[in-house]
C-alpha cells in the first residue's frame, strides 16, 4: 500500500510538471492572439537603420486608423488585423515640400507600411515584419493629457436612404468621408483648424446624453426620407444619438452635423 501510495503520488508531481510546460509553451500563442496595438509610437529602426529624426507611428484601436509623421508630411490611413497579421492601406500624406533627405525616409517609411505583413509586440516594442524581415521597431511615447484626450474621439455622421448614402468619420488626424454606395471612401487629412472648429463645437455637447436626445421629425420612418445618426467615440466608449431625419437634427448637434459636412464635403473637392 505504502509503494502504491509513492508511485501515485509520482505520478500527479509528473502530470502537475506536464500542466505547467504546457501552459507555459502556450502562453506566446496566446499573448500572440490577444496583443492589442493602440497608442503612440517612436520609430527606432527604420529598414534595419536606427532612426534619428522623430518619426512617429499612432494607431487608433478603436476605429482601426494609422497616422504618424514619416519625415516630411503627417500620413494616415487604415489598418486591419488578424491574429498576427497586419495590412496597411488607403495610405496619404499631407503635401508638403521637404529636403531630399527627408523625402527619402518619408518614401521608405511608406513603403515599409505597404511591405509590412505582420508584427510583433515584445517588452511593448513594436515590430514590423515582412514575414520574418524586421522592417521597422518602435517603442511607446507618454503623450501628454490633451494629446490624449483628442486621439480618443471620433465623430461618425450616416445619413441613407433606399437611394442615397453618406458616411462622415472625422477624428485629430484624418477626414473619411463617402458619399455614394459605389465610390470609394474619400481619406483626407484633417486640419488643426477644422478639428479645432469641431472640438469646440463638441464641447458645448453634453456627449454622454446624446441617446436622450429628441428627434425633431420622424419622416424617415413612413416616407422613405433619408435616416441620419451620429456616434461620438470618446475614451473607447461610443455614445449615438436616436434615428433622424436627414437635413434635421437635434437643435443640441445641428451646428456639429453641419460642421462635419462642411469639412467632409470641402476635403472630398481638394
Amino acid at each position: 500500500m505504502k509503494t502504491f501510495t509513492i508511485i501515485l503520488f509520482s505520478l500527479l508531481l509528473n502530470s502537475c510538471g506536464a500542466t505547467q510546460d504546457s501552459t507555459s509553451n502556450l502562453n506566446p500563442d496566446m499573448q500572440k492572439a490577444t496583443q492589442t496595438l493602440n497608442g503612440d509610437y517612436k520609430v527606432t529602426l527604420l529598414d534595419n537603420q536606427s532612426i534619428i529624426q522623430e518619426l512617429t507611428l499612432v494607431f487608433d484601436s478603436t476605429t482601426k486608423r494609422v497616422s504618424g509623421f514619416s519625415g516630411c508630411n503627417n500620413f494616415f490611413g487604415s489598418y486591419e488585423i488578424n491574429n498576427d497579421n497586419i495590412t496597411f492601406s488607403n495610405l496619404g500624406s499631407t503635401k508638403k515640400f521637404c529636403q531630399e533627405d527627408a523625402n527619402v525616409t518619408e518614401q521608405n517609411y511608406l513603403k515599409v507600411l505597404e511591405n509590412t505583413t505582420n508584427f510583433k509586440i515584445e517588452d511593448n516594442i513594436i515590430t514590423l515584419l515582412n514575414n520574418e524581415t524586421v522592417l521597422l521597431n518602435a517603442s511607446p511615447v507618454i503623450n501628454n493629457t490633451s494629446q490624449k484626450q483628442d486621439n480618443s474621439l471620433t465623430f461618425k455622421y450616416t445619413a441613407f436612404s433606399r437611394g442615397t448614402y453618406t458616411m462622415i468619420s472625422i477624428d485629430q488626424n484624418t477626414v473619411t468621408s463617402q458619399f455614394s454606395r459605389s465610390e470609394k471612401e474619400n481619406v483626407a487629412p484633417c486640419s488643426k483648424e477644422d478639428w479645432n472648429a469641431i472640438k469646440t463645437l463638441s464641447d458645448a455637447i453634453a456627449i454622454k446624453s446624446l441617446n436622450t436626445l429628441e428627434p425633431p421629425s420622424t419622416a424617415h420612418q413612413y416616407d422613405g426620407a433619408a435616416s441620419s445618426n451620429l456616434t461620438i467615440t470618446l475614451n473607447g466608449e461610443q455614445y449615438s444619438t436616436p434615428t433622424f431625419d436627414a437635413g434635421n437634427p437635434p437643435k443640441e448637434i445641428a451646428d456639429l452635423v453641419s460642421k462635419l459636412l462642411e469639412v467632409a464635403k470641402l476635403d472630398t473637392k481638394k
